[in-house]
């Protein structure tokens, strides 16, 4: 009886960790996607000339919000991430949509309005940027002065702490990056076409950062 125990016992410390793994896995697999669900949709709303529409908008909600009035997206749950802190700490229901009602009768959801998003987008991004190389939209926490991600704490704080975070490009494809400081892990000057660690850099003059407090960042123009 205390061989099998043991035996069970060892299997439980090795296995227990390839199932944390496994879970952290999948979540990431699935930010991943909600990411690049986002990326292609702006695509769509690009082509069709309205990207223009979004420039106004101060909140990722309220860009959100924009989109879906568009009928380019409406899932609430693409900006709001299982495995976020700030999800995790809030006791209402997640919500399902991010508008609602149709027609003339359509508004954003207040519930989605208010609550805390896992992902920032960037909005006065030019329709002529080289789009595999400029972002539009990343996890929530990452320092544009530092280029690193942010402690999980806070308003701002990274989805996955200071290990790094997702961003999503203009052509839809999707990257994990655990810093943006490290040589392999810059982006791309959208101006010099040299390497940057600041992700304001790397998209053109009057472009934002908007999370779910309002403006991150804004690119000066000149």
């Amino acid at each position: 009886m205390l061989a099998v125990m043991s035996i069970v016992g060892i299997l439980v410390a090795i296995i227990t960790p390839m199932v944390g793994k496994a879970i952290d896995n999948a979540r990431k697999m699935r930010a991943s996607r909600n990411l690049h669900q986002i990326a292609a949709a702006y695509a769509s709303f690009a082509l069709k000339g309205k990207a223009r529409e979004l420039n106004s908008c101060h909140s990722a909600a309220e860009w959100a919000g924009v989109m879906s009035k568009h009928d380019e997206l409406n899932s609430a749950s693409l900006f709001i991430l299982s495995d976020d802190y700030l999800v995790e700490a809030d006791k209402r229901h997640i919500p399902k949509t991010i508008g609602i009602g149709g027609d003339g009768n359509w508004e954003i959801n207040p519930e989605f309005a208010s609550f805390p998003l896992s992902v920032v987008v960037i909005t006065g991004v030019s329709v002529r940027a080289p789009a595999s190389t400029t972002p539009i939209a990343y996890t929530r926490g990452l320092d544009n002065n530092s280029g690193t991600w942010r402690d999980a704490v806070g308003n701002d704080g990274g989805i996955y702490g200071k290990s790094g975070g997702f961003i999503a490009f203009l052509d839809g494809h999707v990257e994990f990056y655990p810093n943006l400081t490290s040589e392999e892990n810059m982006l791309i000057n959208y101006k010099t076409g040299r390497k940057t660690p600041k992700i304001s850099e790397a998209v053109n003059y009057g472009a934002r950062a908007l999370s779910w407090t309002g403006a991150e960042w804004e690119v000066a123009r000149k």
